[in-house]
């Protein structure tokens, strides 16, 4: 039985990940910056799943001492960490730089650079300890080096993280640890949403387009990301969901073309 942890996993990506590996048998420690949000979701998976596959630990991935309690308390609970994936991740209203929040900027950089690396230190330490353990980083737009307007900050944030990666793996080449990306594609998230809410109304159009072509939800990427994830046994993985071939097949279906994600939504 592997056991799990899944940083920012009270929501979105991080909780699709849990449940996925919950119906495979696995432990999973659930994380969050929000007690209340960490205590409710935790009981509604030991209802479903059992009490004893479940745990729940508060964290703030920006804040060092918290990330390393994390790793100590399931260490602690029960015995070991297979997989770490560092999911936790916030991105900024879609907006051009020149209009962007300033108050919105530090807690990006802070919790999509600064908190990831905290994760991959403590866990390659605790993992190098035990012998064993694979560590995941979450993908998302930059990654790539492609650019979206009014998402510079995300984006920069992002390609940092592919950078950081591809530099983690050479680092445990030949180690007992492994670490690789996951790519989820364009996911329909609470943020996401609130987000659309905000725009004018032709830069909503234009999103929707090209959401309802490419955007799934949690529930339909999460079962594939966590299935290649148990079957990998190398360094290096790069488990992606939505690959360029399978974007280009949806921009030309009908099928996708004519989905309607965001009306139930009141957009």
């Amino acid at each position: 039985m592997k056991t799990v942890i899944i940083t920012g996993s009270t929501k979105g990506i991080g909780l699709g990940l849990a449940k996925e590996f919950l119906k495979r048998d696995c432990s999973v420690v659930i994380s969050s910056r929000s007690r209340d949000k960490l205590k409710q979701v935790v009981q509604n998976l030991k209802e479903t799943f059992g009490s004893d596959r479940v745990m729940g630990q508060p964290c703030d991935v920006t804040d060092y001492s918290q990330v390393q309690v994390l790793w100590d308390a399931t260490q602690k609970e029960l015995g070991k960490v297979d997989i770490w994936i560092n999911n936790a991740g916030i991105t900024n209203t879609t907006r051009p730089l020149l209009e962007l929040d300033t108050a919105e900027i530090s807690p990006i950089i802070n919790t999509n650079i600064t908190g990831l690396i905290y994760g991959c230190q403590i866990a390659l330490r605790g993992m190098t300890k035990q012998g064993f353990g694979q560590i995941y980083n979450m993908e998302g737009h930059g990654s790539d080096d492609r650019k979206l307007p009014g998402l510079t900050v995300y984006g920069t944030t992002k390609r940092a993280v592919r950078y950081f990666s591809e530099a983690l793996i050479d680092e445990v080449e030949g180690t007992p640890v492994q670490a690789g990306m996951l790519s989820p594609g364009i996911v329909l998230t609470d943020f996401l949403l609130d987000d659309m809410r905000k725009m004018p109304p032709e830069q909503l159009e234009m999103t929707k387009t090209i959401y309802n072509c490419l955007a799934d939800k949690p529930e339909t990427v999460t079962p594939f990301l966590v299935e290649n994830i148990l079957e990998n046994d190398k360094n290096g993985a790069e488990i992606v969901w939505l690959t360029e071939e399978k974007a280009n097949e949806r921009f030309n279906s009908d099928e996708y073309n004519s989905r309607d994600f965001f009306s139930q939504y009141g957009l």
